[in-house]
């Protein structure tokens, strides 16, 4: 099997990985659940100030059932696992060929052709594509390290403006 000197570059992603997702998963649905057990605490302090429905807020605080002991906690970590789900969902899925690069946001896919990038580079932590004309095409945050981000594009023959 003979292979061409310059065949195109296989399809580059760029993408939040695995357990980067299950690292916010679990501080999402943690940080419910201490809310939840924290939630009591904090509405009883709050009502030792001079706040309007004080009392109201008291009361709030005072429920200690088992039911709600435990309730309160299990729902707040689920409420905090399906914001961490929404947030992993919506990160940006770059697919970068030759010809194009597909942006994957959630349900959101867009195309942007090899010919309307004029500069690609990486600002603020942000990754940014503009057009030959200085439109912005794509300014979001891309997951990776500065030069593997770089050497994606550099890759597939984009005009990577980074240093």
């Amino acid at each position: 099997m003979k292979r061409e000197f310059n065949a195109p570059a296989a399809e580059t992603e760029l993408r939040m990985p695995l357990d980067t997702k299950v690292v916010i998963w679990v501080f999402c649905g943690a940080a419910g659940a201490g809310l939840g057990f924290a939630v009591p605490w904090l509405l009883q302090s709050a009502a030792k100030h001079p706040i309007p429905y004080a009392d109201t807020v008291r009361f709030l605080g005072s429920f200690d059932s088992p039911a709600m002991v435990i309730g309160r906690p299990v729902l707040l970590a689920v409420i905090g696992l399906v914001i961490g789900l929404f947030l992993t969902y919506h990160s940006a899925t770059l697919r970068i060929t030759d010809r194009s690069i597909t942006i994957i946001e959630g349900d959101d896919t867009r195309v942007i052709a090899r010919d309307q990038v004029g500069g690609v580079f990486h600002r603020g932590g942000k990754v940014r594509i503009e057009s030959p004309v200085g439109r912005v095409l794509f300014d979001d945050d891309v997951e990776g390290k500065k030069a593997v981000i770089a050497k994606a594009f550099r890759r597939h023959h984009y005009p990577w403006e980074g240093a």
